[in-house]
Parts: C-alpha cells; structure tokens; sequence
C-alpha cells in the first residue's frame, strides 16, 4: 500500500518538473537556468527513478530579468473613543487587532515588450475593497484581485488593459508606500481607489510623463447596472529637478447615486462625477519632505451639481535610518453635503505617526489621529458628538 511520503515525493516531482517546463518556454538556456537542487528521493518509488535536478525558484528569477514575487503582511490595532468610528476607509472597528493586508504580486513588466501584473490581497482591508466593487450586494469574503493587467511597452509607450489602482491621490492601497496607519479624508471620499478598463502611458523624459485611460468607473470591476457610461482619466506627472515632483490627474464620468450618503441617495439614476487631483512633493533634504494634496469633487444630481473639495498636507523627516516623523493636517469643505449629507459641514483632521525600523523587512508604526466635524456625526455611547479621537498600532513585514 503506498505511504503518505511516496505520494508526498510524486507530488514535490510533479510541482517541481511543472515549474522547469514553464521556465524552458518563456527564457532561453542559459548558465544560471542549468544550475538545480537535488531532491531527495525515497528508494523504490517513482521519484527515485525521475530526474532529481529541477531549477530552483531563484534560479528561474534569475534567469527571467524583470520577474519578481514579492509581498507583505500588514497586521494592527485600533482604538475610538467614539462607539462607531466614523471618516475612515479601512479601520473601521472601535476596538480591534485586526490582520489588514496580506499581499503578494508576481509581475514581469519590461521596459520593452509584453508582460503582466497580478497582485491579490486578503484580509480585513480586501473585504472592504471587495464590497465596494460588488454593486448593491455584499459579501463576507476577505479574499481581493487588487490588480490584474497586462502590458505592453515600446519605446517611450506603455498600454496596459486589466484591473489596476488609481492615479489619484498622495496615499495608496499598500501600507508601505504610506507614512501614516489610517488613510486620509481625501483617499477615503474624493479620490477613487481602483479601475478596470484601459491605460496608456507616454513618457517623452524623465521630467514628463502623460497619461489617458477609459475605464468602468469608481472601484468597480465591471459597471454598475445604472451607470453603463464610462470614465474618463488623464494625468500629467513629472519630476522637474531632484527637489521637486508634480501630478495633475482629472477623472471624469457617470456615478451612481445609490451611493451617495444618506439622503441624497437615489436609486436607479447616475450622475456624472467629476474630480480634479493635485500633488505636489517637495524634498528638501535626504531627511525631511513635504507633500501637498487638492481635490476638487463635483457631482451632477436631481438636486443639482454638488460639490466638495480637500486639502491634505503631510511632512515627513527622517531621525536616523530607523526612527521616523509624519504629520498630516487636512481639510475638507463639505458644503453642499456630498460627503456627510450635511449641507455646510466641515471635516478637520491632524495625524501623528512614528514609524520604527527595527530590520530592514520590518516595520513598527504607532499614531494618534483626532477628526473634528462642525456638526455632531460621530456616536459615543448614543450621543451625538462632534470629534473623534483614535489610537493606532500597526506593524508590516515585506518579501
């Protein structure tokens, strides 16, 4: 009767011979492609008589320039002084650890030819992401394709057609390109996070790169039923001087108004949604930067265009190699009610972040955020009240 180890040995073969085969296709025979690992084979089976030599998986990235794996775990704690927390796009429990991302993207993208993406997230973050595509419906799942896109680059052109994130915006998605825990009020209501749909790229210079792109809309994988028309989105970025970058990116196109907040809600009816991002990096030293970020939102409704607009600013020094600062302030003018269904509101936060290096892989963060609102929308033990104020801890591992 076969044992466990006899068929965990034909398994480890079959994996391993499936990995040579794919890695012969797509690169050449070259020095670093012939060196391989043997793998230990029990007598009398299968396995014994098969081939034991097999590229290793350092191996094929070697051989393949451009082909890289890499991820990260993002785990944290959050504490409110409020009963539901209120403003923010990801932590959103009152007193909670949680396990935010855990991520990995396999991506080969040369400067010259065709290649791909795939990056998928789970956690308590992907669920939230997942929600947000699924129109009118809902799911429990913490399990999200983030990206997906294939690419294709000739010369100063780039195309891309799949799923990917947004230009927008001085945050992201991925914790580690962020220097704060909690995301700002302008990621989390002015700005879209991801797209589906198209995108070309022209990078004439390194001081001028433009970009134009039609997609599904705002975070949804395919169209909402009430909003078949598409978006539009256009950039222009550039790095005039090692001081000093810039990003004007405009995202125009229908919107559903089922998801406005509460009453401007309507169901069944689309409007068009227009937004205009600036960002604006200035790097002063090696130690300290700052960062400014303008969103101005419109939206076309049966009560008219409604509008709204922010600005965050963000400084950043670096105390050593390991011990880092970061301040955020942001405002946010709500006055006709687009983001809090209070007409006139508005919406104030300062964050401060310290940020620990413990190893290069590793990275320790703890902050201290307050939101303030003219108008009482935050709920403490049943009370209205008018500001929040939060604790957060958070730490992340890269690969």
């Amino acid at each position: 009767m076969t044992s466990p180890k006899i068929l965990l040995a034909v398994g480890m073969a079959a994996v391993c011979g499936c990995t040579g085969l794919a890695s012969a296709q797509t690169a050449p025979a070259t020095p670093a492609t012939a060196a391989a690992v043997a793998i230990p084979a029990i007598p009398g089976t299968l396995a014994a008589s098969a081939a034991t030599a097999t590229p290793s998986l350092g191996a094929v990235l070697a051989a393949t320039p451009g082909l890289s794996i890499t991820g990260y775990v993002s785990a944290g704690y959050a504490h409110f002084d409020t009963t539901t927390p209120g403003l923010r796009q990801f932590d959103t429990k009152q007193n909670s650890f949680s396990l935010n991302q855990a991520a990995m993207t396999l991506s080969y993208l040369p400067t010259s030819g065709a290649g791909g993406l795939v990056n998928v997230i789970a956690g308590s973050d992907a669920k939230i992401l997942r929600n947000a595509e699924l129109f009118g419906s809902t799911t429990n799942s913490q399990f999200d394709i983030l990206q997906a896109y294939a690419q294709y680059a000739t010369g100063p052109l780039t195309f891309m057609a799949g799923k990917f994130v947004t230009l927008a915006g001085a945050e992201t998605i991925n914790p580690t390109t962020d220097t704060n825990i909690s995301r700002s009020l302008l990621f989390t209501y002015l700005i879209p996070l991801e797209h589906t749909g198209v995108r070309a790229t022209y990078a004439p210079g390194s001081s001028l790169m433009l970009t134009a792109g039609l997609n599904n809309g705002w975070n949804y994988s395919s169209s909402p039923p009430d909003a078949r028309g598409k978006t539009i989105e256009l950039q222009v970025s550039g790095t005039p001087s090692k001081m000093f970058s810039y990003a004007v990116t405009a995202y125009s196109g229908q919107f559903p108004l089922d998801a406005l907040v509460s009453p401007l809600a309507v169901p069944g009816v689309a409007g068009r949604r227009d937004v205009v991002d600036f960002l604006g990096t200035i790097k002063v030293t090696d130690l300290l930067s700052f960062v400014g970020n303008v969103d101005v939102l419109s939206q076309d409704t049966p009560h008219g265009k409604l509008k709204a607009s922010g600005i965050a600013l963000y400084a950043n020094y670096a105390l050593n190699t390991q011990w880092g600062l970061s301040a955020r302030g942001e405002y946010v003018d709500d006055k006709d009610g687009l983001i809090t269904g209070l007409t006139g509101n508005q919406l104030k936060e300062l964050t401060l972040t310290a940020s620990y290096k413990p190893d290069a892989p590793m990275t320790l963060m703890a902050e201290v955020r307050q939101d303030k609102s003219d108008q009482p929308i935050f709920n403490k033990n049943g009370s209205p009240a008018s500001n929040q104020t939060s604790l957060e801890l958070q730490a992340v591992y890269s690969f």
